[in-house]
This record gives structure tokens, C-alpha cells and sequence, in this order.
């Protein structure tokens, strides 16, 4: 017979293993990526230029483009728009952006967030992304990534060598220089730190797979838009999915309780193969509502139901995530997946 004793050893043993065993056992939809080696180089060009007391000189101009090669002609010519034929000029150029005060306000206030540990976070988000895109495209380059002002010009910029991060695009909802640039109320929350792996995993993304070449036409939209969401699954799988689409929480729960409701409606004004882009804008675009939806609808409704669809067809088909983006024709995407919400 098993006494008291002998009995609550067991139950303290069983426990033990099941811990282990809950605690241990890895999600199968995300890959295992520790042992991928990922060398992150990480510059501050706004930093290199801005603290920098005194007007930059030549000299500091040479500096300034040894260390970052094409790039550094890339945020001169085509972000900050200074085409100077020669060096003695750009640098002018140069001093005048970096010496006008607002600009020094919007650099104080970039200095004050992106401190020493905050850098290091962002870092660590990148790492990760860089990480999970070596594990499904291992021929991929790692690029540099470089931190820039350009005066709310581009938040995330990409070459064939340098991820660029516009961090006066990320200076926090709440920033006072945001209100009175023209943007969109509903934008603000977006322009925050949390945001930045997330813009960088979908420049990546846009850059190789241009949305120009997709045909214009809501299935097709809605399908790549799909695959850019599920892209930003595969490569952060710890990322919320309402930073992911962009949404508040509260515009998720929306989307969740009202998927089928949507589709229907795509189906019943048969809007999925519509070629009038002012038909179905409005479905992709984003926005803080959905024009002609209920009250709660966000923008990019079509772009939800995108991402749905590219999730069960991945769930239903034996595809790759590489497959799954060269695959063109939506059409065939949307009938393999099965999807019925």
C-alpha cells in the first residue's frame, strides 16, 4: 500500500517533470535560432554629425564619408536634398541643416530617448530579425544599420547594404513636433520605439518584394499585404500582433470578432477582384477607420484578411516561407488555404 509519505513524493515528482516538460518544449512555428551567429554593425551617423560642437569641416566630411561609404551620399543628396557639386559646399550644406535650431531640438529630444540601453534594445529586436531571416534565407547579407535625423523625412531606409533608422520618426506619440507637420492624429502612437524593429522587418521586406509589381486589384492586395504581416510572424515571432498591423488593442478585438462579417461583405459587393482602386483603397490604405464600415472598423480591414488567409494556407499546405512568396498568383493562394472565417 502507498502511505502518505510515498504518495506526496510522487505527486512532487510528477510536478517536477511536468514543469519540465511544459517549461522546455519549444513552439514548432518558431524556429530555433540560438546557434545562428549574426554579426550586427551598428553606427549613429546623427550622432557622428551632432556632436560634433563647432560647424563640421571638411575634414570631418571626409570622415563622415570613408565611415559610411554610399550611404552618407544617400542621406545627403536624397534625404536631406544637398546636391553640392563638391565637398567645400556639401559641407556648408551640411552645417546648415545641422545648425538650425529646430533640428537641434529634434536631435536633443532623439539623444534624450535613444540612450546607451535603449540603443542596446533596439539592437537586440534587429539581432533577432537578422537571426530568423539567416535561418530561412541563409545566403542573405546582413546589413549595417544606421541611425539618422533627416528632418521627419523617413523612418526606415534601405540600401543594398545599410538598413537606415530616421530616429525623429520615433520620438514617442506624445512628441510636440509631431502636430504640427501635417501627419494624420491617428499616426502619432505609431511613431515610438516600440515600432522600429517592426518598420525595419518591413522595409527588408518592401525592398524585395515590390508592391509596384503586384497587380491592382483587392485579392492581390489583400494577399500581399497578407504575406508582408505573416513575413513579420516568421522573423519576430514574439512581436505583438497589434504592433505588427499597427492597430490598438482594441481595433484587433474588432477585426477578430468581425473577420467573417468582413469577408462576406468583400464577397456580397464582389469587391476581391475589383480593379477600381478607388473602390477598394480604402480597404488597404490605413487610417484610423474604415470609411463606410461600422463604427470600430480600423483602417486596413483588407490587409487583416489578408493576413488570415496567408495563415491558413500555411497551415494547410506543406509550403516554405520562401514558396509562399514567390508565389504570385493570389488566386491559387486563396483556394489552396481553404479559408472560410
Amino acid at each position: 500500500m502507498f502511505n502518505g509519505a510515498m504518495i506526496n513524493n510522487f505527486l512532487m515528482m510528477f510536478l517536477a517533470i511536468l514543469i519540465c516538460f511544459t517549461g522546455c518544449k519549444t513552439d514548432k512555428n518558431k524556429p530555433d535560432v540560438d546557434n545562428i551567429s549574426v554579426s550586427l554593425e551598428f553606427n549613429r551617423l546623427d550622432k557622428d554629425i551632432f556632436s560634433i560642437k563647432d560647424s563640421l569641416t571638411v575634414s570631418d566630411l571626409i570622415l563622415l564619408q570613408t565611415k559610411y561609404n554610399s550611404f552618407f551620399d544617400i542621406y545627403c543628396r536624397n534625404m536631406l536634398r544637398l546636391p553640392a557639386p563638391n565637398d567645400s559646399l556639401q559641407v556648408v550644406q551640411l552645417n546648415g541643416f545641422k545648425n538650425d535650431p529646430d533640428i537641434k531640438n529634434v536631435y536633443s529630444a532623439s539623444d534624450s530617448i535613444y540612450t546607451e540601453g535603449e540603443v542596446e534594445r533596439i539592437k537586440s529586436g534587429l539581432t533577432t530579425f537578422f537571426k530568423h531571416l539567416k535561418y530561412y534565407y541563409p545566403e542573405k547579407f546582413t546589413p549595417e544599420v544606421v541611425t539618422f535625423i533627416s528632418g521627419f523625412n523617413y523612418n526606415v531606409v534601405t540600401t543594398d547594404s545599410v538598413m537606415g533608422i530616421g530616429l525623429d520618426m520615433y520620438l514617442g506619440g506624445d512628441s510636440k513636433f509631431y502636430p504640427s507637420l501635417g501627419f494624420p492624429k491617428y499616426m502619432f502612437r505609431k511613431f515610438s520605439k516600440e515600432y522600429i524593429v517592426n518598420d525595419c522587418i518591413k522595409g527588408w521586406f518592401q525592398s524585395e518584394y515590390d508592391v509596384e509589381t503586384v497587380k491592382k486589384e483587392l485579392l492581390n492586395q489583400l494577399i500581399y499585404e497578407g504575406k508582408l504581416l505573416y513575413f513579420c510572424d516568421a522573423m519576430a515571432p514574439d512581436l505583438h500582433d497589434s504592433v505588427k498591423i499597427g492597430y490598438t488593442g482594441e481595433q484587433l478585438k474588432w477585426c477578430r470578432e468581425n473577420e467573417k462579417q468582413v469577408w462576406s461583405f468583400f464577397i456580397e459587393k464582389k469587391l476581391l477582384f475589383s480593379t477600381n482602386q478607388k473602390e477598394y483603397i480604402r480597404f488597404i490604405q490605413d487610417g484610423n477607420t474604415t470609411q463606410g464600415f461600422p463604427e470600430g472598423a480600423p483602417g486596413k480591414t483588407a490587409c487583416y484578411i489578408g493576413w488570415q488567409i496567408i495563415k491558413v494556407f500555411m497551415k494547410n499546405n506543406n509550403a516554405t516561407l520562401q514558396q509562399l512568396l514567390n508565389e504570385n498568383d493570389a488566386q491559387k493562394i486563396l483556394n489552396q488555404s481553404g479559408y472560410k472565417p
